[in-house]
């Protein structure tokens, strides 16, 4: 009798793992998602590569002025003193006085370098001296390229789907990262890399939404966390690869990332267009062939797998969109969908505020984040240790992300990870002015560096998280598009902190800091979203920033207050 219960228990647990699920479109998460998402996230390595292979490619290592090949020995004899600067050759008179300078002049017989001729893109087109800001607008190209992609990606997703703009961009960063080694000029160099980040943002744009499409609800953070893990390691992989081909030309490191893209050439068999987008725009053939194949791949059954997708249809055309029934008690029953845009941001006076303080917020983000980044080589000590140890505590952030919006929510997480970042790059800062050669102090200035990496990491991916909780529903990716739009100055900005250190070198992290410790004060005025429904719409918005935004810690409302001041609106309204 006991074996007989024990073997309906076990018939019971096969059952409630082979029942789909209602609410999900794929019915039950298997083998098909894991293959589809294991390619999205594959393909952000080589989104990664082209966006910071500069940090090698570009870097400046030590010069000074050539010595001529034939010696003019009227200029140089035992009278004469020469020295050979960066910049520019100095000519001293020896006599009985002492060294008399006599002229200066620029590097007439080119630079000499501590790399070969060829290492890096600054050695061989001598981005030095007064072209110096050259290697750097490069790396500002691409982040302007991206400015471009963000702005076209996520349309032209929506329009010809998720698979086509992903595909295309993989190919042409395929094609195009092939074709930056074989650049002869400066400025052929610069026009490929504009257009390789406006496919590198193609890329990101279209598979993070790809992705998200692909999972539940209730797990849809794992997208999140799982493509943060795997932006880290493929750091780790490019420092390596960095690392084993430092001895050879810039090119061979730029041919080595860019092939990481041939896994483009079978994605058009292998990856299949999201079932969301298909079911949306009407693609039914389509939508049976994936339908089939997910029956398979994951062991359902192919009947109630369409007619869970079926039914989902129907549902999405009946169901009043975006407005849950709970909260339709209380609200007149023709209450139509609204539409936003960006002029009802800057329409409404307290969303136009959180908007500028998001805006803020994302610009530090991006330039803290890259600034570091980028400079990381130019660091005390060996430059690929450095650069690898930086991706290393981004790890350390994931984990402490996931405690902190668990246990905190999304403001504290903010507040704390901006804290901690501030802190950290003052410290450095001083550290590394006041070391005056001493490698103990020098040694605590890098340490407290990449802890104010590993804290920015968290509150830049807690960004992405917070900010769209922050607007209505059909306001939600105008918001965040705004946000993310300015960020990109800050990306832009970013590749000149390397530059500026060379000249004011405590300046870059004075700045970080500064403006870490200015998000950390304005973010006491954001409202916390932990724990509370997103918000559907602007009236809702409009209630909770008057109750919740300010300078106070509270915790999110719950429900029954939100449904109360939902009603008093409405309430106020039908009465004017």
């Amino acid at each position: 009798m006991m074996e007989t219960d024990h073997k309906i228990k076990n018939e019971d647990k096969v059952d409630e793992k082979r029942k789909l699920d209602e609410d999900y479109v794929y019915g039950r998460w298997g083998s098909y998602q894991t293959l589809q998402f294991a390619f999205l996230l594959f393909h952000l390595w080589q989104a990664g590569f082209q966006l910071l292979i500069g940090v090698f490619i570009a870097y400046r290592p030590g010069f000074e002025c050539a010595a001529p090949t034939n010696v003019n020995h009227s200029m140089y004899n035992e009278s004469n003193y020469v020295i050979y600067e960066k910049c520019q050759i100095k000519l001293y008179n020896n006599d009985t006085n002492g060294l008399e300078l006599k002229s200066v002049q620029g590097c007439t017989n080119g630079y000499k370098y501590l790399l070969d001729k060829e290492s890096t893109i600054v050695t061989e087109f001598d981005l030095i001296c007064d072209k110096s800001s050259l290697a750097e607008l490069i790396q500002t190209l691409v982040m302007a390229g991206q400015l471009v992609g963000a702005a076209f990606a996520s349309s032209l997703s929506d329009r010809l789907g998720r698979k086509t703009v992903h595909l295309c961009s993989n190919l042409m960063i395929l094609i195009l990262g092939i074709s930056v080694a074989f650049a002869p000029n400066y400025t052929t160099l610069a026009i490929m890399k504009f257009i390789l980040g406006v496919f590198q943002q193609g890329i990101v744009m279209s598979g993070s939404v790809f992705a998200l499409e692909l999972f539940p609800q209730k797990i849809r953070f794992i997208c999140e966390l799982s493509g943060s893990f795997v932006w880290t390691t493929g750091l780790l992989v490019f420092s390596a690869l960095a690392y084993l081909l430092q001895n050879y030309s810039w090119r061979y490191l730029q041919i080595t990332l860019s092939c990481f893209s041939f896994l483009s050439l079978i994605q058009y068999w292998v990856q299949d267009e999201s079932l969301r987008w298909l079911i949306a725009n009407g693609k039914t053939n389509e939508v049976d062939k994936i339908l089939h194949k997910v029956a398979k791949w994951n062991k359902l059954n192919y009947g109630e797998l369409k007619k869970n997708v079926t039914r989902k249809i129907k549902l999405s055309k009946t169901k009043k969109p975006d407005v849950e029934e709970s909260l339709l008690e209380n609200v007149d029953k023709s209450l139509t969908v609204e539409k936003y845009s960006i002029l009802t941001i800057l329409q409404n006076k307290s969303v136009l505020l959180i908007t500028m303080l998001m805006c803020f917020t994302w610009v530090t983000n991006t330039l803290t984040y890259f600034g570091l980044t980028l400079t990381s080589t130019s660091l005390a000590g060996n430059r690929f240790l450095n650069f690898f140890f930086m991706a290393c505590v981004e790890y350390i952030s994931l984990a402490l992300e996931f405690f902190m919006l668990k246990r905190f929510g999304r403001r504290t997480a903010t507040i704390f990870f901006h804290t901690i970042t501030g802190s950290s790059l003052a410290l450095a800062t001083l550290l590394n002015y006041f070391s005056g050669g001493n490698e103990t102090l020098k040694m605590l200035s890098i340490i407290a560096t990449f802890a104010g990496k590993m804290s920015v990491t968290g509150s830049f991916s807690v960004l992405f998280l917070f900010t769209p909780e922050l607007y209505p529903t059909n306001l939600r990716n105008v918001g965040i598009g705004m946000c993310s739009t300015f960020s990109r100055i800050g990306a832009m900005i970013s590749p000149f902190a390397g530059l500026l250190a060379l000249h004011i070198p405590w300046a870059p992290g004075t700045i970080f800091a500064s403006m870490c410790f200015i998000v950390t004060v304005i973010a006491l005025y954001l409202p916390e979203t932990r724990g509370m429904d997103l918000l559907q719409t602007l009236d809702e918005v409009k209630v909770w920033y008057a109750e919740h935004s300010g300078f106070r810690l509270k915790k999110g409302r719950t429900k029954n207050n939100l449904e109360s001041e939902i009603e008093k609106v409405y309430t106020r309204e039908s009465k004017n």
